[in-house]
């Protein structure tokens, strides 16, 4: 049996790989100045004609993508975010199908369902600023927080939510900016099992706004003491400290002592919303903590492309005629990925007939 090559977006060339988890590939990807007569298929009707600069690329599993009512929700989230001006966020703009697969490689690890756009951002993560500098002080903690509050309660509004936050998912720029990323993923994820709400263990783990919220106050938590609230590594353990043990406050200071224990509440239904725990979440010295998290984070930025990346060299050298047939670079040869003859063989085959 052939090995099939990965599907990738017709007409964007990759910069360079960010991530490789359990959504998806992703990497960095310059799309081409005209897109006509590609022949994909864009789920938004939108184009690419107007971007200026490279944008995240997210190669969707397709074993994600085969259970039908999961890959309509996942469809559904990005379409009730798309639109949606938020400078807390990186939203996602479209999915772009991926051709079918047959059914026996759509199990399998490599298959792509399609790709999910969103925008760019030049920054850092939390979790490698974090890594790096260890716990945040009380205003850097609750710039992040608030920052984060605020994106959430936007994506609430659009009747979905985020699923999967972890610190890998919050991005830090050099103005001490914070941006959410990871959106339109909710159908497809189980979440970070270090920040699960206790209603996420005892129940079909379907994300919601209340989890969300939970796991907000987790990032609110870790930035202040460097660590997760329950930092253990066994996961039943884990199970039972998030859905029995009271929220680790001791240490917490005092002006945010009270969102902190009203994020972490058991109870989904008494956990207060996105929008009322910002109100209640203390706003005081916001510039001094942006201030704190751009000294931390302009060390560790990798600053996005200006210009898009130089054509590939041409795949095949033509030699003059009378010479031969035309053959691969040394330097650029290929393998095949089918069992059936390439276009190269076939082309030889012809020129030896005619000779």
């Amino acid at each position: 049996m052939g090995v099939t090559r990965p599907w990738q977006l017709p007409r964007w060339t990759e910069v360079r790989e960010l991530h490789q988890g359990r959504c998806g590939r992703t990497v960095l990807a310059w799309p081409t100045p005209s897109r006509a007569g590609s022949g994909e298929t864009l789920e938004s009707g939108q184009a690419d004609e107007g971007r200026k600069g490279p944008a995240v690329v997210r190669y969707v599993p397709a074993r994600l993508l085969v259970h039908h009512t999961r890959a309509d929700a996942f469809q559904e989230d990005v379409e009730r975010l798309r639109g949606l001006l938020l400078p807390e966020a990186a939203v996602p703009q479209r999915f772009v199908r991926a051709p079918a697969f047959r059914s026996a490689y759509e199990r399998s690890v490599a298959a792509v369902g399609g790709a999910l756009i969103e925008d760019a951002v030049e920054g850092t993560t939390l979790a490698r600023l974090l890594e790096h500098h260890g716990a945040l002080s009380r205003h850097a903690a609750s710039v992040v927080f608030l920052d984060l509050l605020r994106a959430l309660a936007a994506v609430h509004t659009r009747g979905t939510a985020h699923g999967g936050l972890h610190a890998g998912k919050i991005m830090v720029d050099t103005d001490g900016k914070v941006r959410v990323t990871g959106l339109g993923l909710a159908a497809l994820t189980t979440g970070d099992p270090q920040l699960r709400a206790p209603e996420l263990w005892q129940g079909t783990g379907a994300a919601s706004a209340a989890a969300d919220v939970y796991a907000a106050t987790c990032l609110l938590y870790q930035c202040l003491t460097g660590q997760p609230p329950f930092a253990v590594p066994q996961l039943f353990s884990l199970m039972s400290r998030h859905t029995t043990a009271p929220p680790p406050v001791g240490g917490i200071p005092s002006s945010l002592r009270r969102p902190l224990d009203a994020g972490l509440t058991k109870d989904p239904g008494l956990r207060p919303r996105a929008d009322t725990l910002l109100r209640q979440t203390w706003h005081g010295a916001a510039d001094e903590g942006r201030q704190e998290l751009a000294a931390l984070a302009e060390p560790l930025i990798e600053p996005l492309p200006h210009t898009p990346p130089a054509p590939s060299p041409p795949r095949w050298s033509i030699r003059p005629a009378g010479r031969g047939p035309i053959r691969p670079s040394p330097s650029r040869r290929t393998t095949s990925y089918a069992e059936e003859p390439s276009q190269y063989d076939k082309f030889n085959a012809r020129c030896t007939r005619g000779s």
